[in-house]
């Protein structure tokens, strides 16, 4: 038995000072009061220090730590992400790896899982390959809907794809989200200008979430029809629907999406469905939480806990708030809800100790203290 004490504890609705989490078996067994808790003999204590027990963040989209692509060395990805606080990781590969690429990729991911080492990835989200070629990086590997393909990763893949992209206007599409519903995977769209017609048949048809709202996107009619009016274009059509959880990249620059529009999309769609990503690639690690190449945006250096800082600078979100876009809202969106999102009796005891500016003292994964600042 271990009990994390001292901890002011982030729960979905408050902050509960002076708390003591009790855990068995890596899984959370009572939250409560350090007054109402009885500690077991011999239990192992971990010290919050005052600071806050937040859930771990859970990242459902994130393609590389600084040097190393999740397709290359998921392992060392994964701990590099799990040092910025990620207890719950999709390794996202891209469609620029190509057939066998991504093939041997989620092999190497699979492998990486069974092991347990380090312990946080929870699966794949395949970022295409079925995009629209107008919108991304790489867009010569874009490729047209092939079910052969795409039959081919599930039938091999469909246990640990977590989450799968396409853009819902380009041919085969319709086809494509029937399949990968049917299979019970989470369904994204982005990387899109579809029309408002082809999103929300998408959504009546499975799709759950928006891959990187206001990024890589655009309108199916282009120039408006009318001059000096606005027509609906993918963004605002995702925005329409209901329950569609949407990823914000929210650099602390505010290069992926504005600042303005960030709480835009929260007043629109709501708090419940606002999710963070961080969609880092590999890059320098600087002062820059963005990846500019040439003057071309590619992707981000975000780990979670500086998403969860910018949403408490550039959003104006309290922790409480943060902790629903950066851990809960996620979890829901890719279905691992019933085991990570929230601090609750019964859900895996993952755990970011942080202070009021989401500086991280500790990382616990399963009941370990995997990372200790």
């Amino acid at each position: 038995m271990k009990a994390i004490v001292n901890a002011n504890v982030v729960l979905d609705d408050s902050i509960q000072e002076d708390c003591v989490i009790l855990i068995e078996n890596g899984v959370i067994k009572q939250l409560d009061k350090s007054w109402l808790v009885n500690l077991p003999v011999n239990c192992e204590k971990i010290d919050a220090q005052g600071l806050f027990v937040g859930p771990g963040f859970v990242d459902i989209h994130c393609h590389a730590s600084g040097d190393v692509w999740a397709y290359e060395d998921p392992e060392k990805m994964a701990r590099f992400q799990l040092a910025g606080g990620t207890t719950s990781l999709n390794c996202t590969i891209f469609h620029d790896i190509g057939e066998e690429g991504a093939i041997d990729a989620m092999r190497k991911i699979r492998k990486t899982m069974k092991s347990n080492v380090p312990g946080n990835i929870v699966g794949v989200h395949f970022e295409g390959p079925f995009m629209n070629p107008k919108y991304g990086a790489n867009k010569h590997s874009i490729r047209p809907v092939d079910k052969r393909e795409y039959q081919r990763y599930l039938e091999e893949f469909a246990d640990i794809i977590t989450m799968w992209t396409i853009a819902p206007e380009i041919d085969g599409a319709r086809e494509f989200i029937t399949d990968v519903h049917a299979a019970g995977i989470p369904l994204a769209i982005g990387h899109s200008e579809a029309s408002p017609e082809d999103v929300f048949w998408a959504v009546d048809n499975g799709v759950s979430i928006c891959t990187h709202i206001m990024d890589a996107t655009g309108c199916s009619i282009s120039p408006t029809r009318w001059k000096g009016t606005r027509e609906c274009g993918f963004d605002e059509a995702v925005m329409l629907c209901d329950n569609v959880y949407c990823e914000v990249i929210n650099d602390s620059e505010g290069i992926h999406v504005r600042p303005e529009m960030i709480r835009l999309i929260i007043k629109t769609i709501g708090l419940d469905y606002v999710v963070a990503v961080t969609d880092a690639c590999t890059g320098s690690l600087d002062d820059s939480d963005v990846n500019l190449i040439n003057g071309i945006l590619y992707g981000s250096k975000l780990r979670m806990f500086l998403a969860a800082r910018n949403f408490k600078n550039n959003a104006f979100l309290d922790m409480v708030d943060v902790f629903k876009v950066c851990s809960r809202n996620p979890a829901r969106a890719i279905h691992i809800d019933d085991k990570a999102g929230t601090i609750e009796p019964g859900k895996k005891a993952d755990f970011v100790v942080v202070d009021d500016d989401y500086n991280i003292s500790k990382v616990i994964l399963a009941g370990e203290v995997k990372v200790e600042n």
